[in-house]
């Protein structure tokens, strides 16, 4: 059983490995080229139905920032990393609240936002149910959580989970969980009723298509 004080190591582990990532030369045009091609056509359908008013959090927003797709609201954007991304990104983050600390615990108050994004950073998490219980948290009444996650075929996700606790030499560094279809609507169900289910992202060209990972979007309703 791995106790809290590892679970907060592993993290931050890969909070440095991550940071690395970001700091390599040519790595944030590749990378925001993939958020705007992959979640920009439902972030766009998604703002049709937002007031200009709404209040909009990125969660893990990374320096690429999925949220500022929105073409309405008030934005803000946490990242634990997100001061290191103020200095290596100066001129490439967007405009809007930044906020740098874990999501386990987001600095505001209940019901502050109509529409909570999260993209490709619910399984680099310390705890990824308290993150969801916050974003719960902080999400209005009828507010929407979007999230953007990679998903693994099962046979997949079980060696990487066991590679994870029993072979840590062979681990993915940045990201501590692994996820299947199954696992993820199993954990969303705890908070949210998911309202669309969108595979954005399928690699037909490997060679064996079955066994690779995929890339979905979740459009969550508050329970």
């Amino acid at each position: 059983m791995v106790n809290n004080k590892e679970k907060e190591n592993r993290w931050r582990y890969a909070q440095s490995k991550e940071d690395e990532f970001w700091k390599r030369n040519g790595v944030f045009d590749d990378q925001i080229a993939r958020v705007i091609s992959r979640y920009g056509p439902v972030i766009a359908e998604l703002s049709k139905e937002l007031k200009p008013e709404s209040n909009i959090l990125d969660v893990g927003c990374g320096p690429t920032c999925a949220g500022e797709l929105f073409s309405v609201g008030s934005k803000s954007f946490l990242d634990p990393l997100m001061d290191s991304y103020l200095n290596t990104y100066p001129e490439k983050l967007p405009e809007g609240e930044k906020l740098c600390c874990p999501a386990e615990s987001i600095p505001k108050e209940d019901e502050s936002f109509d529409v909570v994004i999260s993209v490709n950073a619910l399984d680099h998490m310390i705890n990824p149910v308290e993150v969801l219980s916050e974003i719960r948290r902080v999400l209005k009444k009828n507010g929407t959580f979007l999230l953007g996650i990679f998903l693994h075929p099962a046979p997949i996700a079980f060696l990487r989970r066991f590679v994870e606790n029993c072979l840590p030499f062979l681990r993915e560094d940045a990201h501590p969980y692994s996820y299947t279809l199954a696992s993820i609507r199993e954990l969303l169900d705890q908070y949210f009723d998911i309202a669309k289910e969108i595979r954005v992202y399928k690699k037909d060209s490997a060679l064996f298509p079955s066994l690779h990972r995929e890339d979905w979007m979740f459009v969550c309703r508050k329970k």
